[in-house]
């Protein structure tokens, strides 16, 4: 009789598992004796047991054991939650290897098969890889919040144990031991992003995007209610070469009172690697806000292999921390043209120049392209030693080598801007002096804050943080 029951039931689990496309459970007895027990092992994915006849062939789905050292437990369960649980770890089994735990529950045996009915699931945290992705970024952190001289530190940001979210398999991303957020990899080299304390879920990458390519819902950084629904955004150029260089367009949208504008932004991904900031971005990214603070890759390293070493790491190794001065700063003033008299001090939170012994270092928390002409007007030495101006486009940081003393004419342009930002100073073996501008220099420039966003008003006019002016 209980047989026929046996029976009877793995015909209605095969009917269940058709229909609800979930886990197939093993089915148990109603009346069971056997005392309360407590198993670990590995979880494995298998067919359910059954012993066939020609009147109820056996389902063909697939159910959870768990193998210890000498047995095989087929697992089973009537609480809705047990089953949810048992039905996520055999989700995890399709990109996870081995996952290990401990359950807890009533024991039996069915027709010479060994069975779990479940009322405790305990499982090994499992440390889960991105295939297009490396596992651990070292990240060089800096700040003038209290002015300068800037401030220089290394946070490491990993990936950490798998997690479930929604019925889906993550990792944890770990910045300095604190959760960031979880990540999954699809099945194109696209990778998907769940900010700490929000639901959603952006796409972050997409390495086999093409050129012209659009794409949606994107995350670059900053704050998930930012961007409730993510960015669109456009594949500009891909660069030839290993790692290849993503050029990425975001359509940033402002507002103000006259309605709703599109800005372009522009963010690189480095394949393999990420955004320049880190996998999931910098917290203040571009035209979100205006921030006293930096951040840049140094290394990336894959299955504890170094991988990746960018320009910065390049200059300061995998590692960099400086508590210390980090050099003189250059007073800058931004000027509309050179024989204008109106001359503004220039936020030392948007654009600053320090010179630390004969290294001159000029950085931007805007986000633009600024290109810089360093001229060595007045030379301490003879006047054939002076040379043409130095010049180069930057973006978030440049280092120049100054090698002469003398007086040096520092310059500051971008296409967009109806100004040029300027500085003057002396350096010589001690150090700079400063080269006064001009007498009439005062601050006629500040911000303001409007629809969440963050304007520069100065002489009547309006301008967005990149240079842009709002009609």
């Amino acid at each position: 009789m209980r047989k026929m029951i046996f029976t009877f039931m793995l015909a209605i689990a095969s009917s269940v598992w058709m229909m609800n496309e979930a886990l197939c459970l093993a089915p148990f007895p109603d009346a069971m004796y056997q005392p309360f027990a407590t198993v670990s092992g590995t979880f494995v994915s298998v067919p359910i047991p059954c012993e066939p006849s020609d009147e109820y062939p056996c389902p063909t789905c697939l159910t959870l054991a768990l193998r210890t050292s000498n047995r095989l437990y087929y697992l089973t369960a009537d609480n809705a939650d047990i089953q949810k649980q048992l039905e996520a770890i055999e989700y995890r089994l399709s990109e996870v290897a081995d996952i290990t735990g401990t359950i807890s529950g009533t024991p039996y045996t069915e027709s010479n098969f060994e069975y779990i009915r479940v009322q405790a699931v305990d499982t090994t945290p499992v440390h889960l890889h991105l295939s297009s992705l490396c596992d651990e970024w070292n990240i060089m952190m800096t700040s003038i919040a209290s002015g300068p001289p800037e401030k220089i530190h290394t946070i490491k940001t990993t990936l950490g144990a798998d997690t479930i979210i929604q019925m889906q398999n993550y990792v944890k991303l770990i910045e300095d031991g604190t959760y960031q957020g979880a990540l999954r990899e699809g099945n194109n080299a696209d990778i998907y992003y769940i900010p700490a304390g929000s639901t959603h879920e952006y796409l972050l990458y997409n390495f086999h995007a093409n050129v012209g390519d659009r794409l949606s819902n994107l995350w670059y950084g900053g704050l998930a209610k930012w961007c409730p629904n993510g960015y669109n955004a456009l594949v500009r150029s891909i660069s030839k070469g290993t790692p290849r260089v993503f050029t990425i367009e975001v359509e940033y949208v402002y507002s103000d009172r006259e309605g709703d504008y599109i800005e372009p932004y522009t963010v690189y991904w480095t394949e393999g690697v990420g955004l320049s900031g880190g996998p999931a971005g910098k917290p203040c990214p571009g035209p979100e806000c205006l921030c006293s603070c930096g951040q840049v890759v140094l290394c990336a390293y894959k299955n504890g292999e170094l991988v990746y070493v960018s320009e910065k790491g390049k200059q300061y190794g995998c590692e960099y921390n400086n508590n210390e001065q980090a050099g003189d700063t250059i007073l800058l003033y931004a000027q509309d043209d050179p024989g204008s008299s109106t001359v503004d001090p220039v936020d030392p939170n948007q654009v600053v120049a320090t010179l630390k012994g004969n290294e001159l270092t000029i950085h931007e928390n805007i986000g633009v392209d600024i290109t810089y002409s360093l001229n060595h007007t007045a030379p301490a030495q003879a006047p054939s030693r002076n040379k043409a101006p130095q010049s180069d486009t930057f973006r978030d940081e440049v280092t120049i080598q100054i090698t002469e003393s003398g007086e040096y004419l520092l310059q500051l342009t971008n296409p967009s801007w109806g100004y040029t930002i300027y500085g003057r100073f002396y350096y010589g073996p001690q150090g700079i002096d400063e080269v006064p501008s001009s007498p009439q220099d005062e601050d006629r420039s500040r911000l303001l804050l409007r629809n969440g966003q963050i304007y520069i008003f100065r002489d009547d006019r309006t301008y967005t943080l990149t240079g842009q002016e709002v009609k």
